[in-house]
């Protein structure tokens, strides 16, 4: 199993993604247990975008190492896109989630409103540019709130063709159309090209030191570097991962919701 560090303090999202990547033989390594601490970090950002480049860049540069991170938010189009990248503070503010519902409720004069949900993952790396990946899933807010899983605003949110909210959703179910599901696949598909190419690079370095005893050392040191543990903090950590081509989102289709920016 590789592993791969996640720059985020919320435990509902670790596990979320600890989930969604096990099948593909990641293990997700919260920042703590590398820093020994939390970390504030302000999200200054005006878009997703910004904010998940801001988390995985700042963990990267601590700890040394590859380091993704997520921002995500609830977009009602009624709302002209509230409360989107300010929907963790927003419901912090009111006092909670459940408060935040009411607030929103208020807002809409209790009717429904095309909504989406969005992820962005930023993958940071020393020495290289941050990558992000984007997933959207679009839906409709509904009141009262209804489920007991997922977190979040998930309580008031109902994906485009199907009749529950997320939190009505096994995990399962809902890590198959989630916007963070969608973002992970992308995400994947990277690492997939990325494992390609570093496999083609080991290959034509082997070609040219066949003759030498270099050849020899460099496959003890590959082999080395893909099996040592995050806790060791070398320079940057490799993936080997196959990933699953049936792991394709079947995500509902597009509502009206235009594609604002957030």
């Amino acid at each position: 199993m590789y592993k791969v560090v996640i720059a985020s303090s919320n435990e509902n999202k670790i596990k979320e993604f600890q989930e969604i990547l096990k099948p593909f033989d990641i293990k997700v390594i919260p920042y703590q247990k590398l820093l020994k601490k939390d970390v504030e970090i302000e999200e200054s950002g005006k878009t997703f975008s910004d904010n998940a480049k801001i988390k995985a860049e700042a963990i990267c540069e601590m700890t040394g190492l590859s380091t993704f991170a997520d921002d995500s938010g609830f977009c009602i189009k009624e709302l002209d896109c509230f409360p989107g990248v300010f929907s963790a503070r927003f419901a912090e503010e009111v006092g909670g989630y459940q408060s935040a519902f009411e607030e929103i409720r208020k807002r809409l004069n209790g009717k429904c409103s095309d909504a989406k949900f969005v992820s962005v993952i930023a993958f940071a790396r020393k020495n290289e540019k941050t990558i992000c990946f984007e997933g959207t899933c679009y839906g409709f807010t509904i009141f009262p709130p209804r489920g007991e899983n997922g977190f979040g605003y998930d309580s008031i949110f109902v994906p485009n063709s199907f009749g529950r909210t997320f939190a009505e959703m096994t995990s399962e179910e809902k890590n198959l159309i989630s916007h963070r599901a969608i973002a992970t696949s992308k995400f994947l598909e990277f690492l997939e090209e990325w494992k390609n190419s570093l496999n083609k690079k080991r290959s034509e370095k082997s070609s040219v030191n066949k003759t030498t005893n270099e050849k020899e050392e460099t496959v003890v040191v590959e082999e080395k570097i893909l099996t040592e543990t995050i806790d060791t903090q070398k320079s940057d950590d490799v993936f080997e991962i196959e990933v699953d081509e049936k792991f394709v989102s079947n995500i509902a289709p597009v509502s009206q919701l235009e594609d604002e920016k957030v």
